[in-house]
């Protein structure tokens, strides 16, 4: 089906205004702030020692008709270095800064965090999963900032209409709150209440409290965009015209909706070359797939997610290109105590191929403590003959403040071709914080080798069974002149099985996390893997066995922000392949803020291999002498508070030679079997230059220049090794030119 409408008519809503009182000028002297609860018993908590912070921050909470007003009062004396350089929305810059996370309902489940930095820049995120943070969601709310000689402050003001919460008539709404402030130069981070979201437990633990219950203005939000793109390469043209609408008429239901939405192109993604066969996952920054999306965010222990909004759009069944989508629509509230929401997504024709469509529905409740939820997602694929259902339920229960138990059930139909596959699954994991100091992880893993939710969602493997276990020691109240501020060490142990019973590498993982009183980290860990097979490298063409190997030897250190300059480096050594040869990484980064609305970033990660192993079809892989170069350039400036420049650069070479042939023998052994195969190269290269202008909130221009080009070579005469140098490989980069093009995009809200 291909789009009937292209752009919304445009819909004017008036905003609402703020209260007449309250002047967002990040100075709380207003006659309301009187009457504000007050939040002054900050803690450290990063790193989580629990001690009294360097300046004491207070916090000013109150609710208004218009929503949340917060402030913060930062003491910081001219004695301590002022940390403030600019930095584009959720770019997670190092800066002194502020946070407030709200829990509307006050039940643990979702909460949203806002964040404003002293070089005025801001970030939100929706926490989900307890400490699961996703910087993809962009709020409509305001803020102001104050510098004085002594201290700084900001203002917020959190409309009710920025996020779905159930609604009561009662006077009064019980809400979580979760306050805290981090002073960059010592990478000290104090909270109030003294939660941390590197602990199992978060969002649960925030401070609940009792505000005046303002029933919800409503809100009708139509944002429509015009874009124009130019392919310098094949000097050909486009413009594209959709809309983003979103209707909010009370606090426990809103619909949002988008027709022909544009998958961006001004958000570059990081530049990756994988022979893995686990796929790679990118996040998603369409502002229709990211509001609200917390309530689909169900993820699994291996980093898996049951609905990954990528695939909506996403390269086609039939060629690979990205689909068009006609329309989506997403519907969130709640009924009776019970969150619910809907996403369905319908692809436009492509050629040959009907478009896809897509179903997502979802349940959550909360019963006595217990929080139970379900999730089922739906995918028809016209091209393939495939249809897919999966279906999930999921439990947290939070017996005590020690305790955090959560687990989820799967189970997946796949009807392809007229052959139907069903697949099941289960994951358990416990938390135990005996005390301040102690924490213990118990985790059990088991898919079995039909289950499969990649349709809708994103699944790193079926076909596993897994047994782990994490014991951390926390140790904090070094003496004044100790230059430990806190160490924190983990052992696990963990047990791998596919479900033919075939033992996968195991481990043992031991690690140490060192915060310096000066702010700086210092991790290390070592990983050790027992032999096994690799059951997944041949894909699906037999086991490859495997010898014990180090698997991971790691150190890095991390320097605080000191004057103009901020550095990370790095050392990675592991074993590879079946002779199990060494391959070492190092890795510098180095960030320099000449001003501060002016900053660069120079990375390099160089990689050496003796023993690169790669499938290449069938039973037969190669070992591969690598050399590996990544390197990447960012450079930022903000010219003004509305104006945003930025330049982002990424090259990747791999010069691969030496190559020796296997075939896979008894019990998995490789068999070095003699057949000729080439060295090869490979090059990526990657550049954008992006200005962003916004008018307003929801009212952007961007206009954008990207260019980038992939090549891979093989040369004909194995004996002859590296065929070009990282020089060579470097200088040739700057010649691919497989996209170049020029995009403006402009987006409207009303």
């Amino acid at each position: 089906m291909r789009p009937t409408v292209l752009l919304l008519l445009l819909v004017a809503a008036a905003p609402a205004r703020g209260d007449a009182g309250l002047v967002l000028d990040g100075i709380p002297d207003e006659p309301l702030w009187s009457q504000a609860q007050v939040f002054d018993r900050f803690q450290v908590t990063v790193p989580y020692t629990l001690g009294a912070p360097t300046h004491p921050t207070r916090a000013l909470l109150r609710a208004l008709p218009e929503g949340l007003a917060v402030a913060f009062v930062a003491e910081q004396p001219p004695g301590t270095p002022r940390v403030r350089p600019r930095a584009a929305r959720d770019s997670g810059i190092n800066a002194d800064r502020v946070n407030f996370a709200v829990d509307f309902d006050g039940d643990g489940r979702i909460a949203y965090n806002f964040m404003v930095t002293l070089g005025r820049g801001i970030a939100d995120e929706v926490i989900t999963n307890e400490n699961i943070y996703s910087t993809d969601w962009d709020g409509v709310w305001q803020w102001g900032l104050h510098e004085a000689d002594d201290h700084w402050s900001v203002e917020m003001l959190i409309p009710w209409s920025v996020a779905s919460m159930r609604e009561s008539d009662a006077p009064t709404r019980t809400i979580g709150v979760y306050f805290d402030r981090v002073v960059a130069s010592r990478n000290e981070r104090s909270a109030a209440a003294p939660v941390s979201y590197q602990r199992p437990r978060f969002v649960s633990e925030f401070t609940r409290i009792e505000v005046d219950n303002h029933r919800n203005r409503g809100l009708l939000s139509v944002v429509p965009y015009v874009s124009a793109q130019h392919d310098l390469v094949g000097d050909a043209g486009e413009v594209r015209a959709g809309a983003d609408l979103f209707w909010k008429p009370s606090g426990n239901f809103q619909l949002s909706a988008t027709l022909n939405p544009d998958f961006g192109q001004v958000e570059a993604d990081d530049l990756v070359v994988d022979f893995s066969a686990i796929e790679v996952f990118f996040s998603d920054k369409r502002p229709f797939f990211t509001e609200n999306q917390g309530i689909f965010d169900l993820r699994t222990p291996d980093s898996g997610r049951l609905v990954y909004t990528r695939r909506f759009g996403g390269g086609s069944d039939l060629d690979g290109e990205a689909a068009r989508i006609d329309a989506a629509v997403k519907l969130n509230g709640s009924v009776a105590g019970i969150d619910y929401g809907t996403l369905a997504v319908l692809e436009a024709d492509h050629a040959d191929d009907l478009g896809r469509a897509f179903l997502v529905q979802r349940l959550k409740g909360e019963f006595d403590g217990v929080s139970l939820g379900w999730l089922g997602t739906f995918a028809d694929r016209p091209f393939r003959d495939r249809q897919a259902v999966v279906n999930g339920v999921d439990v947290i229960w939070r017996p005590d403040a020690r305790w955090l138990v959560s687990g989820q059930v799967l189970a997946s139909r796949i009807r392809e071709a007229g052959v139907r596959s069903d697949g099941s699954g289960a994951w358990l994991r416990a938390f135990y914080t005996p005390t301040d100091r102690f924490q213990h992880e118990l985790e059990l893993t088991h898919f079995d080798r039909r289950l499969d939710f990649n349709d809708v969602g994103y699944q790193r493997r079926a076909d596993y069974n897994e047994l782990e276990w994490t014991s951390t020691w926390r140790q904090t109240g070094f003496a004044a002149d100790d230059w430990r501020r806190s160490v924190t060490w983990a052992v696990e142990p963990q047990l791998r099985y596919n479900d033919q019973g075939d033992r996968l590498p195991s481990a043992l993982a031991f690690s140490r996390n060192l915060a310096t009183r000066a702010g700086a980290t210092w991790y290390s860990d070592l990983i050790w893997e027992s032999g096994g097979v690799d059951d997944l490298i041949s894909r699906g063409n037999g086991n490859v066995a495997r010898s014990p190997r180090l698997a991971s030897l790691y150190n890095y250190l991390e320097s605080p922000r000191v004057g103009s300059w901020s550095w990370f480096a790095g050392l990675w050594i592991t074993q590879e392949g079946e002779h199990g040869g060494f391959a070492v990484q190092p890795e510098g980064i180095v960030r320099w803020f000449p001003m501060d609305h002016l900053d660069f970033r120079l990375s390099f990660l160089p990689r050496w291999s003796q023993d690169w192993l790669l499938w290449q079809q069938d039973t037969l892989l190669a070992s591969y002498r690598r050399r590996q170069n990544r390197l990447a350039f960012d450079a930022n400036w903000y010219p003004g508070r509305r104006h945003e420049l930025r330049l982002k650069v990424q090259w990747v070479g791999i010069d691969a030679w030496r190559p020796t042939a296997y075939r896979i023998g008894a019990g998995g052994r490789l068999v070095e079997s003699g057949e000729p195969l080439a060295p090869f190269t490979v090059n990526r290269f990657g550049v954008q230059l992006r200005y962003r202008y916004e008018f307003a909130p929801q009212r952007e221009l961007y206009v954008v220049y990207g260019r980038g080009g992939s090549e891979q070579l093989r040369d004909d005469d194995p004996e002859h090794g590296p065929r070009r140098g990282m020089g060579s490989l470097f200088g040739d980069a700057l010649d691919l030119r497989d996209a170049d093009q020029v995009l403006v995009k402009l987006r409207w809200g009303f």
